[in-house]
């Protein structure tokens, strides 16, 4: 019988059905009496054995599980992986690096702290980004009142849409925001709309423009006539080492506290926060930091630094 079917007939919470099953998988005898320990005073090599079996089997590892497995209330297990460092969240799905890939990594952080790391301030680092309007709809707990109730608004229709930004030590670009894929001539476009705005930034002297990942297989052609102006690629699977990437994260979370409901609401919402947050006080520091991550990579050898 599935333990939904066992709830509902009994009416026993579902997760304490969970629980049971549990403990008779680990050979616990449901019917007798565990008195549980709180966490107080839980013995060192309690907590070795508890902190192991995370480390084995992170996915297998559920307080409720290793609470019943060590006589402890899930609680008591969780104020354990807290205590040690551990945090609750989703894992991140990523690609294993290959050693000709962390050399590459390698080898662009070298050319980029050349003559003392002088092209960090002289160059854009560009992106795009794809966001849709429910994503600012996702359900969220909150703390409330027993006898409150807050009742969350639902979208009748979905928007997706793409932005391109470039940010540099100077300024940034507008931000471009489209529907269609991101193709060659789509992407030849959108920097010829901004070329202007990077030209007057940095006027009459060199700079660089740094591709992403996905575009550095493309050509580009709309510089060709400015000899100031320098392509640079970026390695592959580089998120790491390109500062637009946090600035995206700040831009979703400014948006999302603007609440959009519709489609110009929320292009009107990104536009407006891309312009608040590349001020060039709010730029630089971001900047500043990539000559730091860069030489981490090299004593790394190219793994990924956390962003």
């Amino acid at each position: 019988m599935k333990p939904t079917r066992i709830s509902k007939i009994t009416g026993i919470p579902l997760r304490k059905v969970y629980d049971w099953i549990q403990k008779i998988k680990d050979d616990i005898d449901i019917m007798e009496h565990q008195p549980k320990n709180f966490g107080h005073g839980i013995d060192d090599q309690t907590k070795m054995e508890i902190l192991e079996e995370v480390k084995e089997a992170p996915g297998q590892a559920s307080t409720r599980r290793l609470g019943a497995k060590f006589n402890l209330s899930h609680t008591a297990v969780h104020n354990t992986l807290i205590s040690q460092g551990f945090e609750y969240r989703k894992p991140k799905a990523k690609h294993d690096l290959t050693e000709d890939e962390m050399e590459e990594r390698v080898l662009f952080c070298k050319e980029m702290l050349k003559y003392k790391a002088s092209k960090l301030k002289r160059c854009f680092f560009s992106d795009e980004m794809g966001v849709r309007l429910t994503d600012f709809y996702k359900a969220q707990k909150l703390w409330l009142l027993p006898e409150e109730e807050l009742r969350v608004e639902r979208i009748s229709q979905d928007v997706k849409l793409n932005c391109w930004g470039a940010i540099s030590w100077n300024g940034a670009t507008s931000l471009h925001i489209f529907f269609q894929n991101l193709r060659n001539s789509l992407y030849q476009d959108i920097v010829a709309c901004h070329k202007e705005e990077m030209e007057s930034l940095y006027q009459e002297q060199d700079f660089y423009f740094q591709q992403d990942n996905h575009t550095t297989r493309q050509q580009l052609d709309v510089f060709d006539e400015n000899p100031n102006i320098e392509i640079i690629e970026f390695p592959t699977y580089f998120p790491d080492l390109n500062p637009i990437e946090n600035l995206w994260a700040t831009l979703k979370q400014r948006v999302a506290r603007g609440v959009p409901r519709t489609e110009d609401e929320l292009i009107q919402n990104l536009q407006y926060n891309w312009q608040q947050i590349n001020k060039v006080e709010i730029l630089r520091p971001y900047i500043k930091t990539l000559e730091s991550r860069y030489r981490e990579c090299i004593e790394k050898n190219g793994e990924r630094l956390p962003y």
